[in-house]
């Protein structure tokens, strides 16, 4: 009972005037009234878009930030970039000269052994005169199927061309003809008559292919130039190379004494006997 005996409490409800004035010169003014709620509405309203405003100028704060510190990394990797494409132009043109003195050192070296291999073709042409020094010479026939150097009509066993028979006064008869010698079963060789001291020497580089006896000279020397060409050499005296040996152009065979001053000397070509006088160089 106590309680139904206390007095009320009314809340009031509140209201709020909002005043205009003018500055104009006649000091007019206006006003309006809002309520409670109003109030409030109005209230949260300017918190509202003052809030939006707030988080719209950070995020444009942000944005720019972020946009700025893009723009520097990508400032940055573009200068990065740049300096790697220089870089790389130069490193290009350095490849470009590096190529350019490879391939004018290639073109020589390749000159280079062009001549190299024409003058190793040249030096192994069995061409050169077998006989160091001054020799005489006489070309003829070998017959192989004999054991002797003496060919009748042709040669004699000191390997002497033979000279028209002669009458009692010494002189050949004019009205005597001599018949040819048939030499279709006889190979073509060189006799040279060299001076004690000498040597005899390869026609050309090749390979020693055979150090052997002869019937006829003593010992043979053959060469093998590896060009078709192969080279034989007959003389008495002791063959200073062996089978297998690799020899220059010029390179000592054999040393002419007093005893073995006759060499033999053939060539092939292509397995078929030449004559000597064709191929190899005579000077004097």
């Amino acid at each position: 009972m106590a309680d139904l005996n206390k007095p009320k409490k009314h809340r009031h409800k509140r209201h709020y005037t909002i005043m205009i004035i003018s500055g104009d010169s006649d000091g007019s003014s206006g006003g309006f009234h809002l309520g409670h709620v109003a109030t409030q509405v109005l209230a949260f309203s300017i918190f509202a878009v003052f809030v939006a405003l707030l988080c719209f100028q950070i995020h444009s704060a942000i944005t720019v930030s972020s946009l700025k510190k893009y723009s520097a990394q990508q400032d940055q990797l573009i200068s990065e970039k740049t300096d790697e494409n220089i870089a790389l132009a130069k490193e290009n043109a350095e490849l470009k000269t590096e190529v350019t003195n490879l391939s004018q050192a290639l073109n020589k070296k390749v000159e280079a052994e062009q001549v190299t291999a024409a003058e190793a073709e040249q030096l192994s042409v069995p061409s050169l005169l077998p006989i160091s020094g001054t020799a005489s010479m006489v070309a003829s026939y070998d017959d192989p199927n004999s054991g002797d150097i003496a060919i009748e009509g042709l040669i004699d066993a000191d390997g002497n061309a033979v000279k028209p028979e002669e009458n009692e006064d010494g002189e050949g008869d004019e009205n005597t003809e001599t018949p040819p010698v048939d030499t279709s079963a006889y190979n073509p060789i060189l006799i040279l008559s060299a001076e004690e001291g000498s040597t005899i020497t390869s026609a050309g580089s090749g390979t020693v292919t055979s150090v052997a006896g002869d019937l006829k000279y003593g010992n043979s020397v053959t060469i093998d130039h590896g060009n078709g060409y192969v080279s034989i050499y007959r003389n008495g005296g002791e063959s200073l190379v062996h089978e297998g040996d690799t020899v220059v152009r010029g390179a000592t065979l054999f040393v002419v004494g007093s005893d073995n001053t006759k060499l033999g000397f053939q060539l092939q070509k292509d397995g078929v006997f030449i004559n000597p006088e064709d191929l190899i160089e005579i000077n004097g």
